[in-house]
This record gives C-alpha cells, structure tokens and sequence, in this order.
C-alpha cells in the first residue's frame, strides 16, 4: 500500500495557508508602519530636545538663539566628518548652520541612517517644533511635539 498525501489534501492544506496569508499580511504591514511612525517621532523628540539644550548653552554663552537660528528644508544629520567631538561654546550669535552641526555632533551618525531633520525656532529661542525622517522623500515625518499618527505627515516648517 503507498504511503502519502493525495492531491485533494495538498490542495486543501495550501488554501488553508493561503487565507491566513491573505488575512495575517495587511495587518502585519500595519503594524510596520506603525513602528516606523514612532520611530520617527522618537527621533523628532530627540531632536527637539538637542536643539532646546544647544539654546541653553547658547544662551549661557550670552549669544540667545532666535527664528534666524531655524532649519526649514530637511537636512541630512550624517556626519561629513569635519564637524568637532563636542559641542563648542558659541562666541557669536549662532546661525542655522550651526545648530545643523550641534545637531550632527549629538546624533549624527556616519552612513545614510542618520536621517533627516527640520527645526522651527521660536524668536526667544527655543524650539517650536521638529521633524525627523529617515530620507527627505519619505512617507514616515515624526514631528515633535505634536506627534504624527499616521505616514504622510507634513514637515516641521510646513506646520
């Protein structure tokens, strides 16, 4: 007598597999999306949260960060390699350019992981509002500190 599946088994145990498939996917695609918008909200809180400390330190130095001070088209925090090791003391007003490098020493990491950011500064010099994402283009903007809830979120200048 031969031992084995027949056809009609075989076919029954792949549409079996096929609905759970079918089923389990798009949810599972869900969830994805929804770690990659924390993800980015994370990163726009870290952000925000290095650019309220280099206005401390800015102010501290006396030279007070104002709107001036503001990133409004993203830019990539990868490390070019000349920036410092540390955060220097300003001796002048700073300008967007330096916040972007302060940015770059406390998260930028080399590779294209780092991402990319924008900052609103208020004239008083604290922040008003971040975004990070992990490309420019991307569909996955967390923004800090009114945290997006779903892809397709719009930048921190364009708030």
């Amino acid at each position: 007598m031969l031992k084995g599946f027949t056809l009609i088994e075989l076919i029954v145990t792949i549409a079996i597999i096929g609905v759970l498939v079918a089923i389990l996917v798009p949810s599972m695609l869900g969830y994805v999306g929804d770690s990659k918008i924390s993800t980015a909200n994370s990163n726009a809180k870290l952000v925000y949260t290095n650019t309220a400390n280099y206005s401390t330190k800015c102010s501290v130095a006396g030279y007070s960060m104002n709107s001036g001070c503001s990133i409004t088209t993203p830019q990539s925090l990868e490390k070019t390699g000349s920036e410092p090791d540390s955060i220097e003391v300003p001796t002048a007003m700073p300008t967007d350019a330096d916040l972007l490098t302060a940015l770059r020493i406390t998260m930028g990491i080399s590779g294209n992981r780092a991402g990319y950011t924008e900052v609103v500064v208020h004239g008083s010099g604290t922040p008003k509002a971040a975004s990070w994402a992990k490309a420019p283009t991307d569909r996955f903007v967390g923004n800090y500190p009114n945290e997006s809830r779903e892809a397709g979120a719009s930048w921190a200048a364009d708030m």
